[in-house]
């Protein structure tokens, strides 16, 4: 295999000896985010470390930050045709490639938490195999979810309502987050996490869709001061995948200590991101850096969720699973998940 490293170890001792060799498998990940800030590299940080503890060295991950080996738009690919390893599959960026991995953005506004999505995504992959098949098509296999928390807007300036959205231009992506934003009378802008500071900063966007902790990581918080709490709810971010026939020819010990973290990076990946919030809102409070707008949610729901497009998207989702080659009973099972 491409990423084998075999280091001999030479063990000096009284009277000589023979070289001891000890073999490591090293697997390189090619992560489109920056190392520093954010809590996705955090807990990708904490995967790295527990890899390399519960093997005892036997299986390491080595991580090249920023897109250097490949771009938001090209980890998937990358990861396919082994160019790395493993890597974050944004996979609301990809709506008609992973048609069935992507669910979750289909349903925006929803009320469940970014816990409640992370653990429903793993549930699927377990009960419905149209799921892990749709990776497979890609050469890949899930490894473990980043689920978003509750987004809102970090804007230049204040909207407190209906009347404000109206022309702003806001940060989107995906299928349902453009309808949403529409439906209440601003403008969807299609762009990444990452470019959103430069495209605040150079006034071609007004608002940018964020969680609290993503505002903080990314300083959006240094050319926006104005937050706006909407009930959009939590949705989805990232699925890691390691390319299918790297993971083929791992040991059954170590496929093990990567199948265990499904939950667990979920976990730390929780824990961080309440953590962070908490911070970063008695921040803004101390400082006065930035003011916290609680919209209206009855308001915001009824001019999203009684929009006729939005709801076009949402129940557009069952018959593109379907499509895709997914039991028409597993994709009614999931839309009753989510609505549930």
């Amino acid at each position: 295999m491409k990423n084998l490293i075999t280091g001999t170890i030479t063990a000096l001792a009284i009277g000589g000896s023979l070289p001891a060799t000890a073999q490591t498998t090293e697997l390189s990940w090619g992560e489109h985010l920056p190392e520093c800030c954010s809590m996705y590299a955090e807990a990708l940080k904490w995967m790295v470390d527990e890899v390399e503890s519960r093997s005892d060295g036997d299986l390491t991950l080595d991580v090249t930050w920023g897109g250097v080996l490949a771009t938001v738009g090209e980890v998937p690919t990358a990861v396919e045709t082994n160019i790395v390893d493993l890597g974050n599959v944004v996979t609301p960026y990809f709506p008609d490639q992973y048609v069935i991995n992507n669910a979750i953005p289909f349903f925006w506004p929803q009320p469940k938490s970014q816990a409640e999505l992370g653990n429903l995504m793993l549930k699927w992959h377990e009960e419905y195999p149209a799921f892990a098949d749709e990776l497979t098509k890609f050469n890949q296999r899930m490894v473990s979810v980043r689920p978003l928390p509750p987004y809102g807007m970090i804007c230049t300036s204040p909207i407190r309502t209906l009347e404000d959205f109206k022309g702003k231009r806001i940060r989107s992506y995906g299928v349902a987050l453009p309808a949403m934003i529409e439906a209440v009378g601003a403008v969807p802008v299609g762009m990444s996490d990452v470019d959103a500071y430069e495209a605040m900063s150079n006034n071609i966007l007004d608002c940018s869709v964020a969680d609290i902790a993503l505002v903080d990581a990314f300083h959006l918080d240094e050319v926006a001061n104005y937050f706006i709490d909407v009930p959009m709810g939590a949705s989805w971010g990232h699925i890691l995948v390691i390319n299918q026939d790297v993971y083929a020819g791992l040991s059954e010990s170590q496929q093990g200590i990567l199948d265990g973290m499904k939950s667990d990076h979920l976990d730390e990946l929780l824990r961080l991101f309440a953590e962070a919030e908490t911070n970063v809102r008695e921040k803004w409070i101390n400082e006065g850096t930035v003011e916290i707008i609680e919209f209206p949610a009855d308001v915001f729901l009824s001019a999203t969720m009684e929009n006729d497009n939005v709801q076009s998207v949402r129940n557009s989702w069952k018959d593109r699973a379907v499509a895709a080659g997914m039991p028409e009973a597993d994709a009614a099972a999931v839309v009753a998940d989510i609505n549930d």
